[in-house]
């Protein structure tokens, strides 16, 4: 094995990288200014980032002191007599208030080369790296800064305020200041590997839409629309059924039902299942990155589905082994408390399958099968609010144990699904050509 020889302190590097973030300017400490010599070496370091052919596009602008006032009246300005239709008293404000709050700011912009040499993308790449530096050089002072696109960037107007010619391009503004309050957590990100494919061997079958050996595909991100990550989806479905299910058990055996006991601790499962599925991805965001720990994500969150359909067939037997002595042996049923609980668990059933929906992705098992486990515990409320009310109405006792019964056979249907695509992907399991 190759040794690698360290030239610079890597671990320093890494977690540099690991805690840059944005820190917006209503985070910063009021009037503390950072020093001007801090400034020219976080621009230095922009300086220095890669670009093709040596042309340095990036062009910036300083604001700082009385500067930043004359900045944000400049924006507000350009703002104001050019947003059209579009114009908002709120983000006039904002355009006035914000540079006032950070101790510089200091604009971004792209100046084409004149030959014309490269593609635009090039000189925007290049720029986006001078910014990147200006982030990681801000983190190692201990500082925050924020890389905002809001406000007049993309205005056509607002260019030549900056020195920028008519295929420059403005990129936003750059604010940085003193953290008032450090933040306690690291950014979110899913683990690398789902976003890898890494290739060792050579491939007879050349081609760029060759899926074979690729990394497994990340939970899908959703469009815009998609605003939570699976970890906090899951633990907000846990709170709210873990309420759900001791009502629903208490209830049920307080009314002798089956359908709604049955469904109370199918209920269970569910916490069990979306819990199990929480605790993955918090296993996998706080040790995915980790130097001392190395661990295949994808296998994990497939082994949280697996073990979740495992302990859902096992319920499911249960399920359907109590159903059956209720139908050998009936009790009598409070029908209208349990109608009354079994349509509150639909409504749980119904807003947990919302706030997964957006997160539900048929590569993941894990998120998967807490998906297909909010759907199942919807049918089998929706089976038990039937069964009671027609018992309601014609006294038949029975046909709450069938509801049982037809919940169990739900479950089973839905487990051996997901135990046979999971265990597949845990023995990397494929037929061959």
């Amino acid at each position: 094995m190759d040794t690698v020889i360290q030239k610079y302190d890597v671990d320093q590097l890494n977690a540099i990288i690991l805690n840059r973030r944005s820190v917006y300017p209503r985070q910063y400490e009021k009037g503390k200014t950072v020093p001007d010599e801090i400034i020219w070496q976080i621009l230095e370091n922009a300086n220095r980032a890669p670009n093709h052919k040596q042309t340095e596009p990036w062009r910036f602008k300083v604001f700082s002191g009385e500067g930043r006032r004359y900045f944000a009246d400049l924006q507000a300005r350009i703002y104001q007599e050019h947003a059209g239709e579009s114009y908002n008293e709120g983000r006039y404000q904002k355009l006035l208030e914000y540079p006032m709050l950070a101790s510089h700011v200091i604009s971004i912009g792209m100046r084409r080369n004149e030959s014309g040499v490269l593609p635009e993308n090039e000189e925007l790449q290049a720029v986006a790296c001078a910014v990147e530096n200006m982030f990681l050089t801000v983190t190692a002072y201990g500082l925050g800064s924020y890389w905002t696109t809001a406000g007049i960037t993309y205005f056509e107007q607002a260019k030549s305020f900056f020195d920028l010619g008519e295929k420059d391009k403005l990129m936003g503004f750059f604010y940085i200041g003193h953290v008032a309050i450090p933040y306690k957590t690291l950014s979110k990100r899913s683990p690398v590997q789902t976003k890898v494919e890494w290739i060792s061997e050579y491939r007879a079958n050349i081609g760029i839409n060759t899926t074979a050996g690729a990394a497994p595909k990340v939970p899908a991100a959703g469009d815009a629309s998609k605003a939570h990550d699976h970890e906090s989806q899951a633990r907000w479905v846990v709170i709210l059924t873990v309420i759900t299910m001791l009502l629903e058990v208490v209830i049920g055996y307080y009314s002798n039902s089956m359908a709604l006991t049955a469904e109370g601790w199918h209920m269970s499962t569910h916490v069990f299942a979306i819990g199990l599925t929480w605790a993955a991805y918090f296993f996998t965001r706080k040790y995915g990155q980790s130097q001392k720990i190395s661990f295949q994500s994808d296998r994990l969150l497939s082994l949280s589905g697996f073990t979740s359909a495992i302990v859902l067939q096992i319920i499911a037997v249960i399920m359907a082994i109590e159903s059956i002595g209720r139908l050998i042996h009936p009790l009598p049923i409070k029908f209208g408390e349990a109608i009354i609980v079994a349509v509150i668990g639909l409504i749980v059933n119904t807003i947990s399958a919302l706030l997964l929906k957006h997160d539900h992705d048929h590569q993941d098992d894990n998120i998967r099968a807490a998906y297909l486990h909010v759907l199942a515990d919807g049918l089998t409320s929706l089976t038990a609010i039937i069964a009671l009310t027609i018992g309601l109405f014609f006294h038949l006792f029975w046909l709450d144990a069938i509801s049982g019964i037809i919940g169990s056979i739900v479950i089973t249907s839905w487990a051996v699904q997901l135990i046979k695509g999971s265990g597949a992907k845990l023995v990397d399991f494929k037929k061959i050509a």
